[in-house]
């Protein structure tokens, strides 16, 4: 997964279909990636979600970037338009645009509402065939 998201800049559900990872350019770098457990990173989970990303570059230098979370990890919270932006693109294969809109209202008004009422707005999704 590191070198689909590498390439395409995103780590979506598109990356993960069969066809998108067996591709040349995936297959290439893919054969250039390889993991390595840090115990120094693991201890400082749950606190952190950190990962360090190394690359050696033909011409011999080295490129480090190294990150303690992500965008919707605890420690840095996504922001409501990040949210709703992101559960329309994952869920508009399976919902209408009106199935959607009512299924972020309900959430924004958890507090006040049954979860009944969401669970039953959640039930008319249609399910994956992929």
């Amino acid at each position: 997964m590191l070198a689909v998201a590498v390439l395409d800049g995103q780590l979506m559900p598109e990356q993960y279909h069969p066809d998108r990872i067996a591709r040349p350019d995936v297959q290439s770098l893919l054969r250039r990636v390889t993991v390595q457990p840090s115990r120094e990173l693991s201890q400082r989970f749950p606190d952190q979600m950190p990962c360090r990303v190394t690359m050696n570059l033909q011409d011999g230098r080295k490129l480090v970037k190294e990150k303690t979370d992500y965008e919707g990890f605890h420690t840095r919270p996504m922001r409501w338009e990040a949210v709703v932006e992101k559960f329309e693109r994952l869920s508009e294969a399976y919902t209408t645009r009106p199935l959607r809109r009512d299924i972020i209202q309900a959430v924004a008004e958890l507090d006040a509402i049954p979860v009944a009422e969401l669970t039953g707005l959640l039930a008319k999704a249609r399910v994956p065939t992929d």
